[in-house]
C-alpha cells in the first residue's frame, strides 16, 4: 500500500555546544531570485527571509560571499553542487557587521570539521573547539570531538576541556495518508547521530585566572 507523506517531525535539539553553521543563503538559482551578473559574478536575492542581505557567487571558483546592505562581507566560503543542491566545502569565515572576525573553520558537505575558532567583537579570541566526522554504514555525520576551550572577553581562560561522540539512535516520527482509505497513519524511522559528551579532565576557571572548579568524567 502506498502512502503520501505529508509531515515530518525531528524529535532531537541541537546541544546548546555545538557549533552552529556559518550562514550559507543559498539554496539554489531556482530559489534565489537572480539580481544581476558580470563575465565572473553572479548575484542574488539571500535567502532566510532579510532581502537586504545579498549573495555573490563565483562559479568559475566555486566560492560564495554574503553581503549586507552595506556591501560588507558578512560570511565567505568555498562550495560544491551536487545536482540542484550546493554544499559548504572548505574554509570558512563570517564576519560582524563591523568587519571583525567572528567565526572561521572547514566545512566537508555542509558539516563542520577539524578546529573551529569563535572571536568576541572586539577580536579576541572566544571558543576553539575541534569537530570530527564518521561515517557510519555510509552515511557521513559529524560532532564536537577533542579539546574544547572558552576564553574570557579579558583573554583569559574559562573552560577547558575535551568532547567524545556518542553514537545514537533517533527516533522520527512520520505522518502519512493513505490515499485510497484517506487517513492518517503514524509511522516511525530512526537514524543514528553522534551526539558530544564531555569526558576525560575538565577545568573551570574564574575571570582572574584562578582555578574555580575541577571534573573528571
Amino acid at each position: 500500500m502506498k502512502y503520501i507523506l505529508v509531515f515530518l517531525a525531528v524529535l532531537y535539539v541541537e546541544p546548546a555546544t555545538a557549533q552552529s553553521l556559518i550562514p550559507f543563503a543559498f539554496l539554489s538559482e531556482d530559489d534565489n531570485r537572480l539580481i544581476k551578473e558580470n563575465d565572473s559574478l553572479k548575484f542574488y536575492e539571500a535567502s532566510g527571509g532579510d532581502t537586504s542581505y545579498v549573495v555573490s557567487l563565483n562559479e568559475e571558483a566555486s566560492y560564495y560571499k554574503l553581503l549586507n546592505k552595506e556591501h560588507k562581507v558578512v560570511a565567505e566560503g568555498g562550495y560544491i553542487a551536487e545536482g540542484d543542491k550546493y554544499l559548504q566545502e572548505g574554509k570558512w569565515t563570517e564576519r560582524y557587521e563591523t568587519g571583525k572576525l567572528k567565526k572561521e573553520g572547514y566545512f566537508h558537505r555542509n558539516m563542520p570539521m577539524g578546529t573551529w575558532q569563535e572571536f568576541y567583537p572586539g577580536g579576541k579570541l572566544k571558543v576553539v573547539s575541534n569537530y570530527a566526522i564518521v561515517t557510519v554504514h555510509g552515511d557521513m555525520i559529524t560532532c564536537l570531538s577533542g579539546t574544547y576551550q572558552e576564553y574570557y572577553a579579558n583573554g583569559k581562560l574559562k573552560v577547558s576541556g575535551f568532547y567524545s561522540g556518542d553514537l545514537v539512535t533517533r527516533q522520527d516520527t512520520l505522518i502519512l495518508t493513505d490515499p485510497v482509505a484517506d487517513k492518517k497513519v503514524m509511522k516511525f524511522a530512526e537514524r543514528k547521530e553522534l551526539v558530544p559528551e564531555k569526558t576525560g579532565h575538565w577545568e573551570y576557571y574564574t575571570e582572574t585566572g584562578e582555578l574555580d572548579k575541577k571534573e573528571d568524567l
